[in-house]
This record gives C-alpha cells, sequence and structure tokens, in this order.
C-alpha cells in the first residue's frame, strides 16, 4: 500500500452502491452535478431481499432503467400462496397488468449502478470509506481504493451505507425487535411457482423461487426465541430447519436440500433521528427500514432516493429554500415510517391462529379509532341550485412541496380528516380554487370563478373530492332551520 494520495474533489459523494445509492446518484448527475459514489464490494453481490412489488415500476421508469429491467429476465411474481389469518392456504393473484419481480439482487444492483455510472456519475469500487470528517469546506472521507489510501473532498455527502450507515446518528426502534433467519433450497421438482407467505406460533415466514433455480426462504422471529432455546450463531441452522419444517413453507420443492449456510440479519423496524441536514443526507436504510411483511423495502430506498434527490438539488442550487427542503425530507420520512407502521400492525392483527402467543401480540394491533362517517352522496340538485363553502376547519397551510426539480413552500389544505395537506389535486394548485369556497358558491358561480384555472369536468371533479372527504359545508339560507 503506497504513501496517502491527495485525493480528488467533486460536489456529492454517495457512500454505498446499493438501490438507494444508486438511485440517488444517478438521479444528482442528471440533475447537473459532479458525483463520486463509493462502493465497498465487487458487484455481483450477494444480497438478501429479492420481491419487488408493482410499485416499483414508476420508480424504475423516472430513473430511464425500467426497460432494462425487464429485458434482464428476472422472474415476474404474479400470484402467492398465504397462509395467515388461519391455518388455510389462499391463493392471492396480482392484479392483470401488476405484476412484481422476484430478481437476483446481485444483478439489479448492479445494473443500477451501471445506469449511474452512464450517466456521469464516477464509481469508486471496490473501495472502503474510512469515517468522514466534517470540515469548514465540506467533507473529507478517506478512502481505501486500488490500495492507496486517498481523500476525497466533496461539498456534500450522502450515507446510503444501510443498517450501520457511516455517519452514525441515532436509530428509533418503530416494531419489536425481529430477526431474519435466511437460507437458499434446491430439490429434485418444483411445485408451482408461487411465492409462499406462511403464519406459524413464534414468527412467520416467507419463500419464492429465484431466477438461479433456488428457492429462497426466510423466518421472521423475536431475537428472544434463540435466547430461550439456546441458540448462537454457530446453532442457527437446527432452529431455521425447524422453523422451515414447521411452515410447509418448502412444499415448494420435492426432496428439498439446504445449499450453503444459514445466515442470521436484523430485521428491526428503525427510523433516524436526523436524516437531513444542510451539508449530508441518509437514504435506504440508512434513514429509517421498514417491516418485511409489505416486500416493499427496495420500493421505499428508491423513494428516499429520489425524493432525497430533490432536497439535495435544492440545498445545491437554491440555499434560500433549505428550510423548505429540510423539513420536506424530514417529514417524508416521519410520514412513510408512521403509514408502514400502521399498516403493518394491522396486518399482524389479523392474525388469528396464534394471535395469544408472544411475536403476535407484540405487532399485532390494537382496534382502531373509528373514521369519521362518510358524508351522504351529493345531492342531485347541488350542481345547480345549492350553494356550498369550505369547511370551518379546513386551513390553508405553508407546505414543502416538490415543484418542477427544487422544493418550495406552497400553500395546502389542511383538515382534520386528511392524514396530510394536499397542495396539487388532479396537477391543480388547491390554494387558489378554495379561497373562492370561503363566502359560499353553487356550482355556476364556481365554475365562472375558476374558468380560468380549470376546465367545467375537471372543476366538477375537484368539487366532488372536496365534498367526499368532508371538507366543504352547505350554506343555509339566512332564516331556514
Amino acid at each position: 500500500m503506497s504513501g496517502l494520495d491527495a485525493g480528488p474533489s467533486t460536489e456529492v459523494c454517495v457512500i454505498g452502491g446499493g438501490p438507494a445509492g444508486s438511485a440517488l446518484a444517478l438521479r444528482l448527475a442528471r440533475l447537473g452535478h459532479e458525483v463520486y459514489l463509493v462502493e465497498r464490494h465487487a458487484f455481483p453481490r450477494p444480497q438478501v431481499g429479492e420481491a419487488l412489488t408493482p410499485g416499483v415500476w414508476p420508480q424504475l421508469e423516472v430513473l430511464g432503467v425500467a426497460e432494462a429491467v425487464r429485458s434482464e429476465g428476472f422472474l415476474p411474481a404474479r400470484e402467492a400462496l398465504v397462509r395467515w389469518e388461519d391455518t388455510t392456504a389462499r391463493p392471492v393473484r396480482a392484479r392483470m397488468g401488476a405484476d412484481g419481480l422476484l430478481v437476483d439482487r446481485g444483478r439489479f444492483d448492479a445494473l443500477l449502478l451501471a445506469a449511474a455510472a452512464s450517466a456521469g456519475v464516477r464509481v469508486l469500487q471496490p473501495a472502503t470509506a474510512r469515517r468522514p470528517e466534517r470540515t469548514a469546506g465540506g467533507w473529507v472521507v478517506p478512502l481505501l481504493h486500488e490500495g492507496r489510501e486517498t481523500r476525497l473532498r466533496a461539498r456534500f455527502l450522502a450515507d446510503a451505507g444501510g443498517r450501520s450507515g457511516c455517519l452514525g446518528g441515532r436509530k428509533v426502534p418503530v416494531s419489536a425487535p425481529t430477526l431474519a433467519l435466511h437460507g437458499y433450497w434446491r430439490g429434485e421438482r418444483r411445485q408451482g411457482p408461487e411465492t409462499r407467505v406462511v403464519a406459524g406460533p413464534d414468527g412467520w415466514s416467507w419463500g419464492a423461487h429465484l431466477p438461479d433455480g433456488t428457492f429462497s426462504a426466510m423466518a421472521f422471529v423475536d431475537p428472544a426465541l434463540l435466547r430461550e432455546r439456546g441458540v448462537g450463531r454457530r446453532s442457527l441452522e437446527p432452529l431455521y430447519r425447524e422453523l422451515m419444517d414447521g411452515s410447509g413453507l418448502l412444499e415448494a420443492w420435492t426432496a428439498p436440500r439446504l445449499v450453503g449456510g444459514v445466515r442470521a440479519r436484523d430485521a428491526t423496524c428503525y427510523r433516524d433521528e436526523v436524516p437531513i441536514e444542510e451539508d449530508c443526507i441518509k437514504v435506504g436504510e440508512a434513514s429509517f427500514s421498514i417491516d418485511p411483511l409489505s416486500s416493499s423495502g427496495v420500493q421505499k430506498a428508491l423513494q428516499t432516493a429520489l425524493s432525497g434527490a430533490v432536497a439535495v438539488h435544492t440545498l445545491l442550487v437554491r440555499p434560500g429554500n433549505a428550510a423548505a427542503a429540510l423539513r420536506f425530507y424530514r417529514e417524508d420520512q416521519r410520514d412513510s415510517v408512521a403509514r408502514h407502521a400502521a399498516w403493518a400492525a394491522g396486518y399482524y392483527g389479523e392474525h388469528r391462529a396464534h394471535a395469544d402467543r408472544p411475536f403476535w401480540k407484540r405487532r399485532a394491533a390494537r382496534s382502531p379509532m373509528p373514521s369519521p362517517p362518510e358524508p351522504p352522496p351529493l345531492p342531485q340538485d347541488a350542481l345547480a341550485h345549492r350553494r356550498w363553502r369550505l369547511a370551518s376547519d379546513a386551513v390553508l397551510v405553508d407546505t414543502p412541496c416538490i415543484v418542477g426539480d427544487v422544493i418550495e413552500l406552497r400553500g395546502a389544505l389542511s383538515h382534520p380528516r386528511l392524514a396530510r395537506p394536499v397542495a396539487w389535486l388532479d396537477g391543480v394548485e388547491l390554494a387558489s380554487l378554495v379561497e373562492s369556497l370561503r363566502e359560499g358558491l353553487t356550482l355556476p358561480q364556481l365554475a365562472a370563478a375558476w374558468a380560468r384555472r380549470v376546465p367545467w369536468r375537471q372543476g366538477v371533479s375537484i368539487l366532488g373530492w372536496l365534498y367526499r372527504q368532508g371538507l366543504l359545508t352547505e350554506v343555509t339560507p339566512s332564516g331556514s332551520r
């Protein structure tokens, strides 16, 4: 190993070449930024987590890699065999044209990284990044690359290094502690192409056939189960085999046999307390993780990269909008974590066969609060004769929004019935429209007031949405009861 090299300088340094890091680097390069990406491992690398939900396709389209992914020969995920609520296995089929994918993550990750390199990202791989140092002039990242120690200087640093990350910080748990035990299987004859999900007394299992002919199988359990059984790293395999045998998951093969060893990894959900600052950001699992039940970990990693790229671009080219960019990314993280936690708790709550067992009791949601009643159907004469105004508890608030390629504060409609403020509906900015509803108008009057902004039919559609959300109040004529 040679002596210390002064090293290059760049605008953005991304540490980690998984889906989040590659997607972030790719988007920033296309937005005109100079980007270096540092990845520790040579690709393709073994990686757990092979299922992609149909929701990933719009993100792949934005990144410009959808066609490359389609042509890679990955397996479509059209059907799952699910045994969850009770002991009955039920087939669950994807909607027509809404296939997910079962991918080789080594090839998938390499494809994304290659796309980033094609967009102009300078990829250092394999290269080991030491602890980054924050200085008055930006960041200094000590590197070991091609047998040489060097330093990469960057104005902005992105941590895409997964759960361990490179920036540290406090991870706040948002689920019960969970451990994933994972192995690959082969057999004599494959029994159906379905992905399989099976609930058991002490956890649940997932399995899927992969493009290379293996069957990936995971068991999700409480770490406490291993402590109770006295299971250590060297004795994982007997417990894993026991869980697999009890789940029936291996019925996907005749004469199944384990290929290689059994790996264990933390699958506890968490969020980082400070996911973004004016000179750094955390994306993917460096920012937060979600319950593997959703099979959308890669999708959420890509989403953090896409929203993070807009936030970083804003910080770099519009420093006056820094507060809006920071707030946008922090709120996006908190909202994503809260939505997924609520969804997972509700899904765990649907399991009945072992609902009294510790694993399920720790994860199941309590009975949710009743939702506000839906308003009655819009009266037939509402379109011409009745007058409507905005509900008194609906207000406009300044909210950070994506406008083009940057974050700006825009007026958004806020109401207790809405999960979050809404700035745009059907591509129309709501703030200027709802101001017309303060005093109360009939629909013809409203159409005239909105005529310069939206076509008639679109105005009717927006009015209907406001009514269904309970955001409109009928104006009672003076003197009526």
